[in-house]
Formats: structure tokens, C-alpha cells, sequence
């Protein structure tokens, strides 16, 4: 699907038909009822029932999943949510570097250079480094 207008409509559907995500789990994952998701992707409604917070949240979510998803690496992405955990929470180099077991220049230098990492410590990183963030955004403690 080729996508000229920028409207975010056009990216959810990308996501519904390219990627497989059913209007069901894409309802689930935004607070959406299936139905408005569908009407959503088909151009039937443009959510301006919803508070402009939440229209934002879910435009960013259809981006990152569509657009996002095609044209960003793997170690783009790693290295994202590093600078975020360090940025948002001052997780160190040190402290994600101790749970990857890999050595702190090794994982500065990561950042910089994605190649300088064999694959298997890249693997171990990005493990560590999602399960953080998934550990930290449930906010279990407030």
C-alpha cells in the first residue's frame, strides 16, 4: 500500500493488512473497541471523539507500528530504548551493561557503532534492554 496522504487512517490500515494486526488486537493495545478501529482504518471516523491526548497516543502508536517498523533497525531501536532507560530512569552504562554481561566499553561503543558488537552480545543487550523497559513501564511501584 502506498502511502501519499500522511493520514494516520492510511498507516493503520497498513498495519490491519500488511502486518496482520486484527482491528481486535490493535483495540486491545489502544483502549479502542474493534468496531472504531475498523471505521477508523476505512475512513468512516476520525476519533475526534476522543481527548486530544489520547488521539496523540494512538497517531504515535500507528506510526511506530507501521512506518516505524519498516524504517528503523533493530539496533536503532536498542539503541533508542537504551537512551530512553538511561534518559527517563538514569539507568547506567554500567547497570545495563552488568545484566547484558557485556563489558561497559564494549556497550559505549554499541552505541556509536552497532557492528562493533558480535551478534550474540547485540542478542543479550537487546533482551536485557526490552525486558527492562517492559519491566519498568508496567510502573508496578506508583
Amino acid at each position: 500500500m502506498d502511502i501519499k496522504s500522511g493520514d494516520p487512517r492510511d498507516n493503520l490500515k497498513v498495519i490491519l493488512e500488511e502486518f496482520k494486526i486484527t482491528p481486535q488486537t490493535f483495540g486491545l493495545i489502544s483502549g479502542l473497541d474493534e468496531e472504531k478501529v475498523q471505521d477508523y482504518a476505512n475512513h468512516n471516523n476520525d476519533l475526534s471523539f476522543l481527548p486530544t491526548e489520547k488521539l496523540l497516543d494512538i497517531t504515535d502508536m500507528i506510526l511506530f507500528q507501521s512506518v516505524g517498523m519498516k524504517d528503523v533497525t533493530p539496533d536503532e531501536r536498542v539503541s533508542s530504548i537504551i537512551e530512553h532507560l538511561m534518559g527517563s530512569y538514569n539507568i547506567s552504562f554500567e547497570t545495563l551493561a552488568i545484566y547484558a554481561n557485556i563489558e561497559e566499553k564494549e556497550l559505549k561503543q554499541f552505541i556509536d557503532d552497532y557492528d562493533s558488537l558480535s551478534f550474540e552480545k547485540r542478542y543479550r543487550l537487546a533482551v536485557v534492554v526490552l525486558f527492562l523497559h517492559f519491566v519498568i513501564s508496567k510502573k508496578y511501584y506508583g
